[in-house]
């Protein structure tokens, strides 16, 4: 068909292309001629009309839009000519797409064509079916496709057209196709003597096959066996078909995946037949590997080993999913080693460690998936610095799959050791998720999980992906035990360089704001070093990273009082009033105004510290790309994210919150006295018992044993309120003594570790938990990790209150305790216990210089606030001299005992600006028969309740 007008178009086009004004003005000009032939097309002839839709077409493709001539097109469509259909349909195809409404007008002819004698219209109107349409349209003409399909007498050819044209349909809008009528007609079609016929309908049954319809599915294992064994042991292949001398490679491989999707056949005769067939491929391919490394350099060798490898690692990928013969497992298992040991072929190395990865899912009997690849761990390693990326990828693929508890540690520190050098962002950002994923399964430590984290983040740079600066805050933020190790980690990270990536940064930027404080006793990191740190990355950073370190600077404001330093900050607010970014410019005017309140109430509400985050965000970290796992293991072999083969693995999730793990232990607000019930219990474990037995549930027979060792904490605890030192904690293997000092807002303790075993502790820590917001607490406890037998060490805590507070800290003491004499393991000992901190600790007596000062002071309090009131019932013989004893050592100073009533004034000290406040508390008691009424007065709400709940738990019985 010659149209020398369209082919002088498409040549000024061609000459036009460095100009593309040229281009548009000769466009402009062919569509200006078109259009005016169109407006006057009762004449036009049918040559005329196909040039004219040709050079639409063109000038479409070109990339410029058609707003007219579509409706020549669909006439050309509805044409009987050959030539007229061929551009009818071809017009559609460019012009319309699923959206358009024109779409419509096509229907009565697309159908009329389906359903016509002629190949030619049934091939094209399929082409449009598969190729245009929305789901109205696929319903109406899936009716004509199914039943070219079914209907025999139809050309083979059209049947295949069709079968791929359903299967673009059944993608789309599933429930349209009819898969009990078509699936039987279409496991037919797999044993037609046409080898291109078989590959279209195992591509149609392969796209359909799911769980919910493999019941439609039952004779088509039979039907793969016998095209497989027609190929493999009858060597009947049409010769087309034949590729280096390989029969259908292609349609072996489509075969093989299939079955791979579909239940294993519960006949034994098939079962026998498909070992025999797959045994012969693999000793096939076994010959022409161990020949081919003797015969590269013959022509066609190459694409011959590279075809049958394909098909081996189908074979492999169906022994393993189906398991039905340990012997062919092990032939495939030794046909991996050809391809492993390869040097000098990279195509050989990458199906090696793609064989090895499949091996991963094997289950035979003497077969162990780590001990096998540990081999060739050395070759694995050495492939990571492959210069195929392809080869890197595999190989860290197969470390990851051989990494179990015994070889995580060897595994994660190459990997850690191999980021520095690794290049490619890609690869380098599926590295770092992938050091994620094993630390996350197999560290059980949350310092040493948190280390490794840390360092992910330093190496990778700007490629680490943000999840895992997401994790990195998670674990921080719900395992308080490692807050100060963590903070002053990135800190440092920080201080030391000058441009820190961009993820370290937004880290250090949440991690300083929120836990800053534990370090900032430290000469080396004071809150002045810790604004300069993230002041200095201001410059460099992203719009999200500056807000976060904003909101951090904004948290430095609200906690330490140094004039100087709060000056900077408002001064670096100030530099963000005018920036150009609204999210910038927004926190930096909502922060300076929140600061010139000066509403301090406000500002605390804000800025409460970030609670734990749930369980359920705090999944175990799953590696990028896990989701690409092959049919096969979805079909049929659990993914190792879900499955564990290891008992001593355990996600990264299982390091539960603190909140979680002692959640027994918190303190309710209004309720000190809840210590009572919610004292922690000892568990002790053998030293080489798996970790998550340390907090296994307690039987019931054991609930005797537990209410004795709440009342024992109690009994410890409630005379450490009133004194300055006793025991904090006994048992048979080790005792703690606390000493406390208190002046005005700060405070001291010491905490005196002393083994009572007579066997030495080993691995001892006392770690803080919890300390709530108001509570400034940090540790400065001993380097020393082992005490001697009947030795001792000394941990000290320094605290500084800021604001009332509920709940005293929480601590965890944890150790093991030396060999026993019969040579049997130490015994492993946790405890979560109270230091006796509290917010009443604070208060002390107003000097006055008369007692009708005092008394005054006490008058304006209950003038000017709101009591509290409680009723108590005592526990001890209450008298004037034990509620004087009770009252001074709670820091009172008794201004009145009028009969049964007993009047006292204290004040309470905070120091939340560098300068100490005091707030008047106000304590009233009334004996009335065998109870106590006690009225608090002050201006905190929470110093009330604590005052009425030490009450409590000094005068109330315990049970």
């Amino acid at each position: 068909m010659d149209m020398r007008g369209l082919a002088h178009f498409i040549r000024d086009i061609r000459k036009a292309t460095s100009n593309l004004r040229e281009e548009k003005e000769r466009v402009d000009e062919e569509l200006a001629k078109v259009r005016a032939k169109f407006s006057n097309s009762v004449n036009m002839s049918t040559y005329d009309r196909k040039k004219y839709v040709c050079k639409l077409m063109f000038i479409s493709m070109l990339g410029y839009p058609i707003t007219f001539g579509h409706l020549e097109g669909l006439e050309l469509m509805a044409g009987q000519t050959l030539s007229e259909k061929l551009i009818g349909y071809l017009s559609v195809a460019v012009f319309l797409n699923e959206d358009s409404e024109l779409l419509t007008l096509t229907a009565h002819t697309v159908y009329r064509d389906l359903l016509s004698f002629s190949d030619l219209d049934r091939g094209l109107a399929l082409s449009v079916v598969a190729s245009t349409g929305g789901k109205d349209f696929a319903e109406i003409m899936h009716e004509g496709v199914q039943k070219i399909i079914v209907d025999d007498v139809v050309d083979i050819h059209i049947r295949k057209k069709a079968l791929l044209t359903l299967l673009h349909i059944y993608k789309k809008y599933p429930e349209v196709v009819d898969l009990p009528l078509i699936i039987p007609k279409a496991a037919d079609l797999i044993l037609s003597e046409q080898d291109g016929a078989s590959m279209c309908a195992i591509k149609f049954l392969h796209g359909c096959v799911e769980k919910q319809n493999m019941h439609l599915f039952k004779e088509v294992p039979l039907k793969l066996i016998d095209v497989l064994a027609r190929i493999i042991i009858e060597k009947k292949t049409e010769p087309s078909y034949v590729y280096y001398g390989v029969p259908a490679p292609w349609l072996q491989c489509s075969l093989l995946r299939l079955l791979q999707c579909l239940p294993i056949p519960e006949e034994s005769h098939l079962k026998d037949r498909i070992v025999v067939i797959l045994r012969k491929m693999v000793k096939a391919t076994d010959k022409v590997v161990k020949d081919a490394q003797t015969q590269l350099k013959q022509k066609g060798i190459r694409n011959r080993v590279s075809i049958m490898s394909a098909v081996l690692l189908e074979v492999v990928s169906l022994s393993v999913v189906w398991n039905i013969s340990p012997k062919l497992t092990w032939e495939c298992i030794d046909v991996v080693s050809s391809f492993v040991l390869e040097k000098r072929d990279t195509n050989f190395r990458y199906i090696g460690l793609d064989l090895l990865r499949k091996l991963r899912h094997v289950d035979i009997p003497e077969f162990t998936y780590q001990a096998y690849c540990k081999q060739y761990q050395s070759q694995i390693i050495v492939s990571l610095h492959d210069a195929d990326v392809s080869i890197r990828r595999k190989a860290l693929d197969v470390l990851v799959g051989m990494c179990n508890a015994s070889n995580s540690s060897d595994i994660i520190k190459t990997l850690l050791v191999y980021l520095p050098v690794a290049d490619e962002p890609d690869f380098r950002m599926y590295l770092v998720s992938s050091i994620a994923f094993l630390s996350g399964k197999y560290i059980d430590d949350p310092n040493a999980y948190t280390d490794i984290m840390l360092t992910i983040v330093a190496q990778a740079g700007n490629t680490c992906p943000a999840d895992i600066v997401h994790r990195v805050v998670r674990v921080i933020i719900n395992n308080p035990s490692v807050q100060k190790h963590a903070v002053s980690t990135v800190f440092h990270a920080l201080h030391n360089r000058k441009h820190p990536c961009e993820p370290m940064v937004q880290v250090a930027a949440f991690v300083l704001g929120e836990c800053g404080y534990q370090i900032a006793l430290n000469p080396e990191s004071t809150p002045p070093q810790q604004f300069a740190a993230l002041d200095n990355q201001l410059g460099f950073s992203s719009t999200a990273t500056q807000a976060m370190i904003l909101t951090a600077l904004f948290k430095f404001y609200n906690v330490y009082d140094d004039a100087a330093l709060r000056d900077k900050i408002v001064k670096s607010f100030d530099a963000y009033k005018s920036c150009i970014q609204p999210e910038l410019h927004q926190r930096a005017m909502e922060y300076l105004a929140l600061i010139e309140s000066g509403s301090r109430m406000l500002i605390d509400r804000l800025l409460q510290p970030i609670p734990p985050f749930s369980i359920n965000d705090y999944a175990s970290f799953d590696r990028e790309g896990e989701h690409a796992q092959e049919a096969w293991t979805a079909h049929a072999v659990p993914s190792e994210k879900n499955v564990s083969h290891d008992s001593h693995a355990q996600p990264q999730g299982s390091f539960v919150p603190s909140d979680e793990k002692v959640g027994q232990g918190r303190f309710e607000p209004s309720t000190v006295s809840s210590l009572k019930l919610n004292a922690t219990t000892e568990t002790r474990t053998s030293g080489n018992s798996v970790t998550e037995e340390l907090f296994q549930t307690i039987e019931l027979q054991d609930g005797e044993r537990l209410k004795q060792a709440h009342l024992d904490h109690h009994n410890l605890f409630v005379p450490l309120l009133q004194g300055q030192s006793g025991v904090l904690f006994v048992d048979s293997y080790v005792e703690l003594q606390c000493t406390q000092f208190y002046r005005l807002a700060d405070c001291r303790v010491s905490v005196v570790i002393q083994d009572r075993s007579g066997r030495g502790l080993e691995q001892v820590s006392l770690e803080i938990l919890n300390a709530e917001f108001g509570l400034l607490l940090q540790s400065r406890g001993s380097n020393a990790t082992c005490v001697l037998p009947n030795g001792f060490m000394t941990v000290e805590f320094a605290g500084r209150s800021i604001s009332p507070f509920h709940s005293p800290p929480l601590v965890r003491l944890s150790y093991r305790t030396g060999v026993d004499n019969d040579g049997s393991d130490g015994t492993v000992g946790v405890e979560v216990l109270y230091l006796p901190i509290v917010t009443t600790s604070f208060i002390s007596p107003y000097e006055v210089s008369c007692n009708d000062d005092n008394f005054q002071l006490f008058d304006n309090v209950k003038k000017t606030t709101t009591p509290l009131s409680h009723t108590l019932s005592t526990s001890i013989d209450f008298n004037k001299e034990s509620a004087l004893r009770v009252l001074a050592k709670m820091g009172f100073y008794v201004v009145s005992t009028v009969d049964d009533t007993f009047m006292a004034v204290g004040a309470h000290a905070t120091k939340p600006k560098g300068k100490t406040v005091y707030m008047p508390v106000a304590c009233e008691l009334h004996l009335v028969g065998e109870k106590i009424e006690a009225r608090v007065y002050a201006l905190s709400h929470v110093i009330q309740e604590v005052v009425l709940d030490m009450l409590g738990l000094i005068f109330e019985p315990y049970s």
